[in-house]
């Protein structure tokens, strides 16, 4: 063999070897994820991005990513909507019915809950250092393709006032005999003080009601104007991205769930490409064809951006500051970065792509018309207004007063509150709830046991049943079966016979244990509450009350009548069921 042959024979076995010893060092060296010594870092994300924040800290996790001279931290990620985390982090965290512990970073989707926390005189729970936008999204208004074709799209600009007219002159049937299927124009909107949806929306209303001059927010032109948008909701949901999941099961159906939903494009986005939910594992290149994809229409008087900030809470120690530092650059790189774009977000400067805006049905592909953000005073100020311009609600209340409600909670368990009767623990919950109600609000409330329900107190108005009621309550006794399924069908036609197209009309339904009655059929009882159409329709939302409740009827109930189930699995989740049910009203 040649020398020159040789030398290149040894040169190329020592760089293969080379190459596999440095395979190897990087396939065994260490995940974060399995090394004991490392910072534990808790990150709580608002929730239309919490999967991709877990995807995103599961691959942060299992970098063998060191900072500050060898030291590494492991990211938990869990996920709460933005106005629920703002409550917690205010109110001191306390989540057990959640498992979820208190965060030392923050990433809810927008910085208005920031100035809201400062508005509360709590901002300085909130560190003082950069605020570090990891993407962005506008609120849109998000529209089944055929109907915002109806309103001009897109030849031409729509905006809140287009939504107002629809309704002002007689509904989708003045667009023609062919529509009047579709009924009156449905809004989808977040409770504003739970979701970024919401508040963003009910901000951006504002800012079109007087003309982006926030000092008029109390005149009466714009009271009428916010009111008149309010008017065409259908419920509040506490999270869009379970009725948007709710939308995308419908698609199917001949006539649209919904007119329209305010929400942010990254979800339209996500909508149009099969994750409905928000989920990455969901997403898909080529989805199946939508019968109705959504399209994202930006209001014409204009939208606001929403800013996806990184915060670290100023509870963190001086380690979780460096880890939550890091943790924040990895999710600035490009790698990171590109997966916020994979999933419908814009770049922190706002700037979109034509996959984005092909995908959310959508010319803005640069700049949208941005509005003035107001003030933290300003914003708690239209909530207080919303308040009052809100659509009301029209809401039976029927409780299960069968003899299980007589057992402790968790009769394995001889610790309070575990050990206390299911019906005392629930009384203070009932009681508290209805002062969460607005006095115009109308309430009434049904028991039922083994004959069906028996009505306790008449529906009126919450400010002239509220003491009646709460001392009702207060001596309720348990006893007999549960009538569950007729008692559900009885509750639905009486609010069907009175069904009043001026409010959210709906049935709330607890019980914590199974249907136990006969002459009623669970197939009846889903045939009865079927809802067809949105705004025509009774929402029966449901609590499943502790473990031996049926929650996956229950649940199929809700999703039945396009409401929601909620459901408390330890007594510390009670209060927190009652306040997710009723911030749909």
């Amino acid at each position: 063999m040649r020398r020159s042959g040789w030398l290149s024979l040894a040169f190329g076995t020592l760089v293969g070897t080379l190459v596999i010893v440095l395979l190897a060092t990087v396939v065994t060296a260490p995940s974060n994820a399995n090394r004991g010594d490392c910072i534990r870092l808790v990150a709580s994300s608002s929730t239309e991005k919490g999967d991709l924040i877990h995807e995103l800290a599961e691959r942060y996790n299992n970098t063998g990513r060191t900072f500050d001279g060898g030291r590494c931290a492991k990211v938990e990620a869990f996920k709460k909507t933005s106005g629920a985390a703002l409550d917690l982090l205010a109110e001191g965290w306390n989540d057990i019915d959640d498992q979820q512990p208190e965060p030392q970073v923050w990433l809810p989707s927008s910085s208005l809950w920031l100035d809201l926390l400062r508005q509360r005189g709590k901002g300085d729970l909130i560190d003082d250092g950069p605020k570090t936008s990891l993407a962005t999204s506008p609120m849109v208004i998000a529209m089944p393709e055929p109907m915002a074709r109806q309103l001009g799209w897109p030849e031409k600009g729509v905006g809140w006032r287009d939504v107002l007219e629809v309704n002002r002159n007689g509904g989708w049937a003045a667009k023609g005999a062919q529509y009047a299927q579709w009924g009156n124009f449905t809004l989808g909107k977040d409770n504003p003080r739970r979701s970024t949806s919401g508040l963003a929306a009910t901000i951006a209303t504002y800012f079109a009601a007087t003309g982006g001059d926030y000092g008029k927010i109390d005149t009466a032109d714009a009271v009428q104007f916010v009111r008149g948008i309010e008017a065409s909701v259908a419920y509040y949901s506490d999270d869009s991205v379970a009725f948007l999941k709710t939308l995308y099961e419908e698609d199917r159906k001949p006539t649209p769930y919904i007119s329209a939903m305010a929400m942010q494009e990254q979800m339209v986005y996500l909508y149009n490409h099969g994750a409905p939910t928000g989920d990455p594992k969901q997403l898909r290149d080529k989805p199946v064809a939508l019968n109705r994809p959504l399209v994202a229409v930006h209001p014409s008087e204009g939208t606001m951006l929403i800013d996806h900030p990184f915060l670290t809470t100023a509870k963190a120690t001086p380690d979780q500051r460096a880890a939550a530092k890091d943790f924040s650059g990895f999710l600035r790189e490009t790698q990171q970065q590109d997966r916020f774009r994979d999933l419908g977000f814009r770049d922190p400067e706002g700037r979109s792509n034509p996959k984005l805006a092909q995908g959310a049905h959508t010319a803005e592909t640069g700049e949208s018309r941005r509005i003035e953000i107001p003030t933290g005073e300003q914003i708690q100020k239209m909530l207080d207004g919303w308040e009052y311009t809100q659509r009301r609600g029209r809401i039976l209340l029927v409780l299960d007063l069968s003899g299980s409600m007589n057992e402790p909670f968790d009769k394995t368990r001889k610790d309070k509150p575990y050990s206390e009767r299911r019906i005392d623990l629930l009384k203070p919950a009932i009681k508290k709830q209805l002062d969460y109600l607005h006095p115009e609000d109308q309430v009434g409330l049904w028991t039922f046991s083994t004959n069906g329900y028996e009505e306790k107190v008449p529906i009126g108005k919450v400010k002239d049943v509220r003491g009646p009621m709460t001392t009702l309550v207060e001596n309720l006794k348990p006893d007999g079966d549960t009538a569950l399924y007729k008692s559900v069908v009885d509750a639905n036609a009486k609010m069907r016979r009175e069904f009043d197209p001026n409010v959210i009309n709906a049935v709330v339904v607890l019980t914590d244990g199974v249907n136990t009655a006969a002459g009623t059929t669970k197939e009846q009882m889903l045939q009865a509450v079927d809802a067809e159409r949105l705004d025509n329709s009774v929402r029966v939302f449901t609590m499943a009350y502790g473990a031996q409740a049926d929650s996956r009827v229950l649940e199929e109930i809700a999703q039945k009548s396009k409401a929601r189930g909620y459901k408390a699995v330890d007594p510390q989740g009670i209060d927190k069921m009652f306040v997710n049910v009723f911030s749909n009203f």
